[in-house]
């Protein structure tokens, strides 16, 4: 039988039974643990779960001040442009109740538009206020797959 080669120094030992391999082991491994903990904490602060009303009123004072989404249809002619600075009010409900809703800013084009005499379902992102109020920061309109988008008026 021949003899197997070596592709080192006699006399030297192999590099993963010098124990440099196993600093190299934990210092991947130590790696591997932080960027997987970055991931996790930016994911976690990310992520927003939508509720429905019920869930929200049931909260009690766990929904006050805290970042939540919630998912409702817009109560017919509950809509109140008030113009200027002032914030849109609307109401939103589902089958158990509804929940007033205040937005600052521009709403979405198809927001106010009922289809089927019913108006949309939306998502609206914010705070729930002790008084009662969602203070909304986004709105999202919920559309189908028939969307199109309104006319605007030559002059």
């Amino acid at each position: 039988m021949s003899e197997p080669v070596v592709t080192r120094k006699p006399g030297t030992t192999p590099f993963w039974k010098s124990g440099l391999s196993g600093k190299f082991m934990l210092l991947g491994a130590a790696i591997l643990t932080s960027v997987g903990f970055l991931i996790w904490t930016s994911t976690q602060g990310a992520t927003v779960y939508y509720h429905t009303v019920t869930e929200v009123k049931t909260m009690g004072d766990d929904a006050y001040n805290r970042l939540i989404r919630v998912n409702g249809i817009v109560v017919d002619n509950s809509i109140n442009f008030p113009g200027g600075e002032s914030p849109i009010t609307f109401s939103i409900e589902d089958d158990s109740g509804q929940l007033a809703v205040e937005f600052q800013g521009t709403p979405p084009d198809l927001f106010g538009y009922s289809t089927d005499n019913r108006y949309q379902e939306v998502l609206v992102e914010g705070q729930l206020k002790p008084s009662g109020i969602f203070q909304a920061r986004s709105l999202i309109v919920k559309h189908g797959p028939e969307f199109e988008p309104r006319e605007i008026p030559s002059r």
